[in-house]
């Protein structure tokens, strides 16, 4: 009974970074001497129970930080600060606290680091993501990746690139946004309605991507690697130089990609390679109070579309869609040939953060965008783009993080949005999208309050946008038409710290999106297929006409508005972490595009697809599991569900993801051999059948006129939903000295298979087995703990 009595003490306290203030999670705490330890919560509490002493030296220590060595004594809960180092820097907690402070504290998000970017740095990013429960990608072949959250993608998913709206033709599913990949420091999703904090296109979510973070303090390093993969004998090299001083600090990055023609198990993806070409760099200067900020990013890209997708008759559609392999294989090649697209982004952006009191900052922001587009298409003049764009977008942004007040912890802000987008001329096509300007005046405001373990956030925000719209008709004749659009939107959402290990959040927020010049104005081919928006046809009792335009405020099109409820629980204890998201998202006035049979045209018979507009609802959830098996071995297992449907008709969405699980598992085997650290990774996949999938009308049916069909005909598609499949990826990365490399196998069995988000799977298989090597040096001329990072 002494014994129990005396080691009935407790200890209990608070990590904080020093820099910042923010609550550092998963910080290590361990008595000394004894073995009693804990991690830090979310919020970066701990509590240790059963100790026989009253007075404890604690050893605190995170990944990213300096450790520290502390007296604690029982019953007193204080906080404790840890200073930020610069090697081993753990971008995943700082973008965590970005985020946080931009008002998406209650919105579940998940952040990946630069580590786990650069793991691959062909990919695009789509598939850096894609391995996030809830989010994966819908694609055009093998080069066009466009990311989908719980069931949205396009411009419903805001893509925030160093702080700016990306600007790019984001309309269709084979327009990918320009993003080097391999330069990127930090990627967050947020996986809920974010229209408050970034505006109309985050009714989906958002996806926020951070550049070098621009370090003071910070010794001079060059990095330079490269790579090799099997499939598609593609190579990469990229570099990356930095150096920050008291109050200096400069980066500058480079990338180069070239891939050759992918390969399925069975056959070469004719037309499938791709070049890419990046640059980026960055400057800071800090006085006293100040940071002066400059970025310019470039990247240049020539992406081959798959040639067999292109059909010239009716027999050879019919055989396209029908066949188990393209109709069109040639051999290997790294040549890029019609179908393909080439782009070029600009993007240059200053920024100015004033730190006028103690937890209070106002930032300005001004950024300028340039995206050049053409496309190339199988016809007579393929010499010609058939799709010459100019897009310049301007990004004005004032911000307010105010000093907190009667407990509020707030963000305000205003922005001004403007875009111009224009045909080149030369084409001799009829434009698919008009010209036209977008202008968007906004103003937001989010608050948080936190009381014990409760925090309730809530934002408002105003939109204001006039579009002017400049195109012609099918005669050539021009037409015009104007239209604004005023808009509310609002978000509320709470977190409970349930227990030292648990947490709940929930969000409940409305957003809003105008559909896009696509969505509106499309007309005539486009990819493998003819497409009319909802202003470019007309329907007399089920019948298609595309005569005439409509005027907006002479149709039935409304803007979409969304309103989307999400719930996340997190625990943590003994070693396991799970997490499970439970949403529904009901949009009204949903824009989809759809089947609606074939058309003649001059290059031969085209899939014809028209836009339509219905409520929809989703309603889905994700699952995560991690495991700590031991010190060295660790897993995570995860699911992702979506159930959607089209209120109106009461039948499924078409191009919805289908069910998917995962396991990742992972051992560190620490050091071995000549290697500083060696670790290997497992992760087995299974994606299921699309079970929600429309009916399927062949193409026989639709060549010959056997089956009647109208713009009020239920959906359908050209191809059966495609069968559920298991992919296995191993991979091993190791450390010697100052060198880093990489061995992964994608698709380890080879299996053939075809993704249902993909377009081109009316048309061939997915690419097969793929080995990528990885090589990476890094030279530091300091690493003293001392260095820190100003946030």
């Amino acid at each position: 009974m002494a014994q129990k009595q005396t080691c009935a003490y407790s200890l209990s306290g608070k990590v904080l970074d020093a820099n910042t203030e923010a609550p550092i999670p998963n910080a290590v705490i361990k008595v000394k001497g004894i073995e009693k330890y804990t991690t830090t919560n979310v919020e970066g509490n701990f509590k240790i129970d059963n100790l026989c002493t009253k007075n404890n030296i604690l050893i605190i220590s995170c990944l990213g930080y300096t450790n520290s060595t502390k007296d604690h004594e029982h019953d007193s809960a204080i906080h404790f600060y840890l200073t930020q180092e610069v090697t081993g820097l753990n971008e995943v907690i700082i973008q965590a606290k970005r985020a946080k402070e931009k008002g998406t504290e209650t919105i579940s998000q998940v952040t990946i680091g630069k580590r786990e970017i650069t793991s691959n740095p062909t990919q695009s990013l789509a598939a850096a993501l894609s391995q996030q429960q809830g989010v994966t990608f819908t694609s055009t072949g093998t080069n066009v990746q466009l990311p989908v959250i719980h069931g949205l993608y396009g411009n419903r998913i805001l893509v925030l690139n160093n702080g700016l709206k990306h600007g790019f033709q984001n309309w269709g599913t084979d327009h990918a946004p320009e993003i080097d990949v391999a330069s990127a420091n930090s990627i967050t999703v947020i996986k809920g309605a974010a229209g408050v904090r970034y505006g109309s296109e985050a009714l989906g979510g958002a996806i926020i991507i951070e550049p070098n973070p621009l370090l003071l303090n910070n010794p001079f390093y060059a990095e330079l690697s490269t790579g090799y993969q099997t499939n598609g004998k593609g190579y990469n090299a990229n570099f990356e130089i930095g150096n920050g001083t008291e109050n200096w600090s400069y980066f500058a990055n480079g990338n180069y990609t070239r891939i050759g023609d992918r390969k399925t198990p069975d056959y070469s993806l004719t037309n499938s390679g791709k070049e890419e070409k990046a640059f980026s760099f960055g400057v800071l200067r800090h006085l006293d109070q100040w940071d002066f900020k400059l970025n310019y990013s470039f990247v240049d890209q020539n992406l081959a579309l798959l040639r067999a997708s292109i059909a010239n008759s009716p027999d050879s559609f019919i055989r396209a869609i029908n066949s188990n392999e393209p109709i069109i294989i040639n051999p290997f090649s790294y040549d890029i040939n019609e179908p393909n697209q080439i782009t070029q982004h600009h993007l240059a952006k200053a920024e100015i953060n004033w730190w006028y009191a103690q937890g209070a900052k106002l930032t300005l922001i001004g950024g300028v965008q340039l995206n050049k587009r053409k496309e190339f298409d199988v016809r007579r003049n393929a010499e010609l783009p058939i799709i010459d764009l100019d897009l310049i977008t301007y990004d004005y942004q004032l911000e307010w993080k105010h000093p907190k007040w009667n407990g509020l912890k707030g963000l305000l802000g205003v922005q001004y949005f403007s875009q111009n987008n224009d045909n080149n001329p030369g084409t001799q096509t009829t434009p698919y999208i008009p010209n036209y300007n977008t202008d968007r005046f906004s103003a937001f405001a989010v608050e948080s309050r936190t009381f014990g373990k409760n925090m309730i956030e809530a934002g408002l925000r105003f939109d204001y946008e006039t579009n002017d719209v400049r195109g012609r008709e099918t005669n050539q004749d021009i037409f015009r038409d104007n239209y604004t659009f005023t808009n509310f939107t609002g978000s509320l959402g709470y977190v409970r710290q349930l227990s030292e290990n648990s947490t709940f959040r929930t969000n409940i927020g409305t957003a809003w999106r105008t559909p896009n010049m696509e969505e509106l104005f499309g007309y005539g081919q486009h990819g493998f297929k003819t497409t009319f928006g909802l202003l470019r046809f007309t329907d007399s009792n089920g019948q298609l006409s595309t005569d005439e335009i409509i005027p907006l405020d002479q149709s039935n099109v409304n803007p979409e508005r969304g309103y989307k409820f999400i719930n996340e629980f997190q625990t943590n204890k003994n070693g396991n972490t799970h997490n499970i998201t439970v949403y529904s998202h009901f949009i009204e006035n949903y824009v989809f595009d759809r089947p609606i049979g074939v058309f003649g045209t001059i290059r031969g018979p085209m899939p014809a697809f028209i836009f339509d507009q219905v409520d929809a609802l989703f309603l889905g959830a994700d699952y995560s599991w991690k495991k700590e098996w031991t010190d060295n071995i660790s897993s995570v297992f995860g699911a992702s569900y979506l159930w959607s449907i089209n209120v109106g008709d009461n039948v499924p969405l078409i191009n919805q993801p289908p069910v998917s699980t995962n396991v990742n598992l992972k051992w560190n085997q620490g050091n071995v051999w000549l290697f500083d650290s060696s670790k290997w990774s497992i992760r087995p996949s299974y994606t299921f059948r699309q079970f929600q999938a429309p009916r399927t009308i062949t193409p026989e049916s639709l060549v010959d006129g056997s089956v009647e069909l109208t713009t009020n005909s239920e959906i359908f598609d050209f191809a059966a939903a495609t069968g559920g499949y298991f992919l296995l990826d191993l991979s091993w990365n190791f450390k010697w000295k100052n060198l880093n490399g990489g061995i992964t196998v994608q698709n380890l069995f080879n299996k053939a298979y075809r993704d249902y988000l993909n377009e081109n799977r009316y048309f061939a298989d997915e690419s097969g087995r793929n080995l990528l090597f990885t090589l990476k040096y890094t030279l530091k001329t300091n690493t003293k703990n001392e260095y820190k990072k100003r946030h």
